[in-house]
């Protein structure tokens, strides 16, 4: 039985110290240790992933290994650099010894095939800090979210790890004017331009930016997530739940004062409880479902132990993406196109 720790509290950076703690030094391994933050926006810190969050992790790692530590994160539409800048990592990483930040968007990658619902192939590429790290660590934050229903620690190291073409190429520009100027759009319209809406215009299939490419319709983003957590699975899973954001997220919805964290060495374990505290069925959201169905984890409730402050004391039902209805969708043909795609994986795996 997996176990997830869950800490409430007044303060994140120990609040994420003690979560730690409570799985204890057996939740650190490897050789090279790549932590993975959320800099979906590289100047909204709601959105981000705090400088604190990070140091308690660094501070965690530094007590239990003397291994060289990346920070690697490939931010969604701007500079990975100005994230970095913006949120402190860089003075952050200068008291350490040994650490690095690294732009997953300008690394070296491998290139996989994933399939979508219909079982058409796409390629996309994955960076190789993240492949070759044997100590994959997701530090994200709880939000809801427009396409995937909730962005947890799987979606932060599966879509991030995707490599974005850096430069003056036309659809990172478009991409980010689109992203300074998105507030100012009326609500009534605004799913038009989310990228769910382009991808009904198939704008999506031709973005330099694989994570753009991901946004496929609903069904084909929890399909790709899946696949991708069977590649690049976090070995641990840590949730900074101190802020978190409902209703219009992964950027601008609404902020969450929930003073939690939480972490685990099972992802889907721990996404499957943190989207119960949530107040939504786990098995209501199509990539934890799937990824349970397979094995790489586990999503039933009544299977995982909770260490720390009980569920109770916890839960928070959060306003969901005005989406939300649209997006459970994915349950019409969801279970009969995993099952395709799982057959063709498997015996790709012999």
């Amino acid at each position: 039985m997996p176990s997830v720790a869950i800490v409430k509290g007044v303060d994140r950076y120990d609040n994420i110290t003690r979560a730690l703690e409570l799985l204890g030094s057996e939740a650190i391994r490897g050789a090279v240790h790549v932590i993975k933050p959320n800099f979906v926006s590289t100047d909204n810190q709601l959105a981000s992933t705090h400088r604190e969050a990070a140091r308690a992790v660094l501070d965690f790692l530094r007590k239990h290994s003397d291994n060289p530590v990346i920070i690697g994160e490939g931010a969604a539409l701007h500079d990975t650099d100005d994230g970095f800048r913006n949120f402190g990592f860089n003075n952050l990483v200068k008291k350490y010894a040994d650490v690095d930040l690294r732009d997953l968007n300008r690394d070296e990658y491998e290139t996989f095939t994933l399939y979508d619902q219909a079982l058409n192939p796409m390629r996309f590429r994955i960076a190789k800090t993240v492949l070759d790290s044997d100590h994959r660590i997701s530090l994200s934050i709880p939000k809801t979210h427009d396409t995937a229903m909730v962005t947890l620690s799987l979606k932060n190291m599966a879509v991030g790890s995707l490599i974005r073409d850096t430069g003056h190429r036309f659809f990172n520009l478009v991409g980010c004017l689109a992203d300074r100027f998105f507030t100012y759009v009326p609500s009534p319209v605004k799913p038009f331009f989310s990228f769910q809406g382009l991808s009904r215009v198939g704008i999506t299939k031709i973005s330099g930016s694989d994570k753009v490419k991901l946004h496929q319709g609903y069904l084909n983003m929890h399909l790709f997530l899946y696949q991708l957590t069977r590649i690049i699975p976090p070995q641990l899973s840590i949730l900074d739940g101190f802020t978190a954001m409902e209703g219009d997220g992964p950027i601008s919805g609404d902020r969450v004062d929930w003073r939690i964290a939480m972490a685990g060495t099972d992802g889907i374990a721990v996404d499957a409880i943190a989207a119960h505290l949530m107040g939504l069925d786990p098995h209501s959201i199509g990539y934890l479902h799937f990824c349970g169905k397979a094995g790489l984890g586990e999503a039933n409730l009544g299977d995982i132990g909770i260490l720390g402050t009980s569920i109770e004391e916890c839960r928070r039902p959060f306003k969901l993406h005005r989406s939300f209805e649209d997006q459970l969708r994915w349950k019409e043909t969801g279970e009969r196109a995993f099952e395709k795609v799982r057959a063709i994986l498997e015996a790709q795996a012999g």
